[in-house]
């Protein structure tokens, strides 16, 4: 699961492609091309800035097929894309200023409308089932050969709408990232979710013992999805019990890593899903957390890592034979009409959905959700003015403070020293060598005393470096963790080595 691990960003940026050629003229002439409703929206922000337009109907190519859209659902990546969050993403997906993906939704089921002139696996009136990013809309466009399959007789639109994203991620992390073989035990944490529903009954299709993390209220419904155990969190810590497990599914990442690792067998493996909820990680989304498990990974037997899901039609296929089976059955919470999809958001949000959310197409459009909840207060929120100029400055502040202050450094020391060699390599190293001290004590999350320490040894080190003491030299290059460090330091510093040997007998001579 190492070599698996993958970030948010790139994930995003995937997504960010797929509908980037989108088209989103809203005044077409009229009679001039069949019109669809649809969830838009042209600025970053709360669930306000969404929208109902009326948008061309897109019109498959040779390789796509159309679909009438039955129903859609919910997931966090939706916020993520709306809010422009985590802020890092918009210098390299979402958009600057403004987003570039102006549609919303992934999940869908519904009927096949027409199919283009190679498309041979679907033909008009087909249910079916799959990934197209914007979903919210009364049709969608998907290429026959991608994220998309026959919708399973036994179950319904609803049902079918909620599986791509959640029940992938849950299948992907259990099967190909948490390596789950029968009898084995898992824990999921965040049982009572969109993926931890559908990671309890997975985990049971492949024999494991399964232990859900949920709330007071949600413990009866785990219970009855398969899960052999349950822990309730607001009376129990799962990470303080006696149990041990072979994999945790953290879909919640509300316990540090050490705390994980202490439930964790000698082999077992943490699989962190996705990006974190609402207010996590705001500005760079789960890369600290990302960061930590890769730090503990090559010190610590456990496996620690992230995932994220991967559309494939072949993972659609096993979770609808799957449901075809009777083994998955997903867990619906709440439905809303296509106009109510900011109020489903509001509600994704807040973090207690059991189970999925669902958009509900053959509503209504006019008629309100019978669960649609009243507006809440808009949340304040940094404008992208702000966020740009904060990001900017991060970037080009990490790289260029370090060098001004090693500059200022070499400067001082050469009006001390007139006659010595300078040593700008050796200062900047040495800054970022206490930096990055510091920010390894925040990443073994051992506490404040844990800080201090890591600090006050990474900048003595750092001091004896630039003073040229060549154990400090080794033991700081070794601890930088950096291979290209190791690479730059062993030729830099065998150069300064043999100069110190020519400098010292020329001036033991001198005197």
């Amino acid at each position: 699961m190492k070599t698996q691990s993958r970030s948010l960003i790139p994930t995003l940026l995937a997504a960010g492609l797929v509908c980037a050629g989108s088209s989103l003229a809203q005044t077409p002439a009229l009679g001039a091309v069949p019109l669809m409703k649809a969830v838009v929206y042209d600025t970053f922000g709360s669930p306000d800035v969404l929208r109902i337009a009326d948008i061309p109907r897109p019109v498959p190519d040779d390789d796509q097929i159309l679909v009438r859209v039955r129903a859609a659902s919910v997931n966090p990546l939706d916020w993520h894309f709306m809010e422009g969050t985590p802020y890092l993403a918009r210098l390299i997906s979402f958009g600057a200023l403004r987003p570039t993906v102006t549609r919303l939704g992934v999940d869908f089921a519904g009927t096949v409308e027409s199919v283009g002139k190679n498309v041979t696996r679907f033909k008009p009136g087909d249910d079916v089932f799959g990934g197209k990013t914007g979903a919210f809309a009364e049709y969608v466009c998907v290429r026959a050969d991608r994220a998309v399959a026959l919708k399973p007789a036994n179950v319904t639109f609803e049902q079918a709408a909620v599986v791509p994203i959640a029940a992938l991620t849950a299948l992907q992390g259990l099967r190909d990232n948490g390596k789950l073989q029968p009898g084995q035990r898992v824990l999921i944490n965040g049982a009572s979710g969109g993926v931890g529903t559908f990671a309890v009954q997975i985990a049971k299709s492949f024999g494991a013992d399964v232990t859900g993390v949920c709330s007071t209220k949600n413990l009866d419904m785990v219970r009855s999805i398969g899960a052999d155990r349950v822990i309730d969190y607001t009376k129990d810590d799962f990470t303080s019990g006696a149990e041990r497990y072979d994999l945790i599914i953290d879909n919640v990442a509300n316990r540090s890593l050490s705390e994980c690792r202490r439930v964790l067998k000698p082999n077992g493996k943490y699989v962190m899903i996705g990006g974190g909820g609402l207010n996590e990680g705001r500005w760079v989304g789960p890369f600290p957390r990302l960061i930590k498990a890769l730090a503990l990974s090559p010190f610590v037997s456990q496996d620690m890592g992230m995932m994220l899901a991967d559309m494939n039609v072949k993972d659609l296929a096993v979770l609808a034979d799957l449901m075809q089976a009777g083994k998955v059955t997903p867990v619906i919470d709440r439905r809303y009409s296509l106009r109510d999809v900011p109020e489903a958001i509001r509600y994704l949000e807040q973090g207690h959905a059991r189970g999925k959310v669902v958009i509900v197409l053959d509503q209504e459009s006019g008629a309100p959700s019978a669960h649609a909840e009243p507006a809440a207060t808009p949340v304040n929120r940094l404008g992208p003015g702000v966020v740009l100029l904060v990001l900017l400055g991060t970037i080009v502040g990490v790289p260029v403070v370090p060098i001004v202050a090693a500059l200022a450094l070499d400067r001082r020391f050469r009006r001390r020293n007139p006659g010595k060699r300078p040593y700008r390599w050796g200062y900047y190293f040495g800054i970022l060598s206490f930096l990055g001290g510091v920010g390894l004590g925040l990443m073994l999350e051992s506490g404040t005393g844990a800080v201090i320490v890591c600090g006050a040894i990474y900048a003595v080190l750092a001091w004896l470096f630039v003073q040229r003491r060549r154990w400090a030299w080794v033991a700081l290059t070794i601890l930088s963790f950096n291979p290209v460090a190791w690479v730059i330091n062993f030729f830099y510093l065998r150069k300064r080595w043999a100069e110190d040997i020519e400098t010292t007998p020329a001036i033991a001579a001198g005197g």
